[in-house]
């Protein structure tokens, strides 16, 4: 029984592992979305902030009120008629008095509930982009640490070769010594390159594990192996369009984080016009329906009455106190912080442009130079060795060659993580990072586990 419960649970593995798919940028992207507390206290900003718009509305809406009362009154009473100077007194005297009330108001004109109105409609307005930009944020956020991740691992797989091949040069060069044909110097060269590699592996190491933490945190859970970018579905091409002036018009006009400092000026001036409304009158239109009975048990009647009241209510504020003329002077004074911020954005924002824009189309070369730098790397190497093994070359002449190839791969996995990020940065910086262009990028990958790609 033993014997067919292994077998089943081996035949389970291997049903089960195929199907197992590695962490990729488009499924940690879906994640991160659901996940990310930044993200998620943004959405709740934005909710708060669209119940701006029904209140400020609703000063500008009839207000209907109902209101009543219920009394019962105790009274002492003393009546004297001067005349004949005699006096009636009625001690405890007792009855109930019962007031209704159902008023209507419309305001007819309120400058300041206006324009109030108005100002709550930029407000959602720049709530509703800033909760873009957050979500541009997150693809941003998550594609830096996806990346910074991949390049640190590519990175270390470049460190542990070159290790190992100190390694194997440190023991050809003692071999060579006891053989009587190296020297001493061979030796400590060899280890000593060796030891910086293992130095510069538990480095690497430690940054692969933070940065995949880092990553795990946007997803609140453990990652599984990432897939990792495969050098031929990358598309190396410029950006489209290809000229600066064109990505900046269109960030100046459409960037999330620029459009809510635009409705935050416009809000801003609105301010203004509702401080200066504190000068102009008001007028409502105001309906009352008032019944009120009071009742006397002691003589046994009821005074009933019923009351309509309807007109116009009209109030003109004359001096506050110079309390109107100072919101004045503090709203000007927001309006012109508020253009500001805008104007600091906007040039913030265009130089963001312009190097992402310069590095996506430098990166294109970049990357090209450093595969060829990479062949010329081996190809010197190769060659390095085959003048050391017939004597012409040296061992340190190998480890420079090493070193070479070694640097010439670092920089070539650079050149295209900062391609990749460049693009992704400036998709986000005109608010078009949203999930068909990340499924896009995640077609640029592929699962190392069984070197199955992702559709694009």
């Amino acid at each position: 029984m033993k014997v067919y419960a292994s077998l089943l649970a081996l035949m389970c593995a291997g049903m089960v592992s195929p199907l197992a798919r590695a962490d990729n940028l488009l499924t940690l992207y879906r994640e991160a979305v659901q996940a990310d507390a930044v993200y998620l206290a943004a959405q709740a900003d934005a909710r708060a902030s669209r119940e701006m718009k029904p209140q400020a509305l609703a000063r500008l809406l009839p207000n209907v009120s109902l209101g009543g009362s219920r009394y019962k009154n105790t009274t002492d009473q003393t009546i004297t008629d001067k005349n004949i100077g005699v006096s009636a007194k009625n001690d405890d005297l007792k009855y109930n008095t019962h007031n209704y009330v159902l008023g209507m108001t419309q305001p007819l004109f309120r400058a300041a509930a206006f324009a109030a109105w108005r100002q709550s409609q930029a407000l959602v307005a720049g709530s509703e982009a800033e909760l873009h930009w957050v979500k541009q944020e997150v693809g941003t956020r998550l594609s830096i640490a996806y990346f910074e991740t991949l390049l640190t691992e590519a990175n270390l797989e470049v460190t542990k070769a070159q290790r190992d091949a100190y390694l194997t040069q440190l023991d050809f060069a003692q071999k060579a010594f006891q053989a009587g044909r190296g020297t001493r110097t061979d030796i400590d060269e060899a280890r000593s390159q060796l030891d910086l590699a293992a130095a510069q592996t538990i480095e690497l190491q430690y940054q692969l594990n933070h940065a995949r933490d880092t990553l795990s945190t946007l997803v609140d859970r453990p990652l599984t192996p990432l897939a990792r970018l495969n050098p031929e579905r990358m598309q190396l091409v410029r950006p489209d369009p290809d000229r600066l002036e064109d990505w900046i018009r269109k960030a100046e006009a459409v960037n999330p984080r620029i459009v809510a400092l635009r409705a935050s000026v416009e809000a801003a001036d609105l301010q203004v016009k509702k401080a200066l409304s504190g000068h102009l009158p008001t007028l409502d239109f105001v309906a009352q329906r008032v019944k009120s009975v009071e009742v006397d048990r002691y003589v046994d009647s009821d005074i009933k009455r019923d009351t309509t009241v309807y007109g116009l209510r009209f109030d003109m504020p004359i001096f506050a106190g110079g309390e109107t003329q100072s919101q004045v002077r503090q709203a000007g004074a927001e309006l012109d912080k508020a253009r500001h911020q805008l104007e600091m954005e906007r040039r913030r924002i265009g130089l963001q442009v312009r190097k992402e824009f310069d590095s996506v189309v430098q990166g294109v070369s970049w990357v090209h130079a450093y595969e060829q730098a990479v062949k010329s790397a081996e190809q010197a190497l190769a060659s390095t060795r085959k003048g050391f093994m017939a004597g012409t070359r040296s061992t340190l002449d190998i480890l420079i060659a090493e070193q070479n190839l070694a640097t010439a791969r670092r920089d070539l996995n650079r050149g295209r993580y900062v391609y990749v990020l460049a693009r992704l940065h400036l998709l986000a910086l005109v608010g078009e990072l949203n999930e068909a262009e990340i499924a896009r990028f995640n077609g640029w990958l592929e699962d190392r586990t069984n070197g199955v790609a992702f559709s694009r």
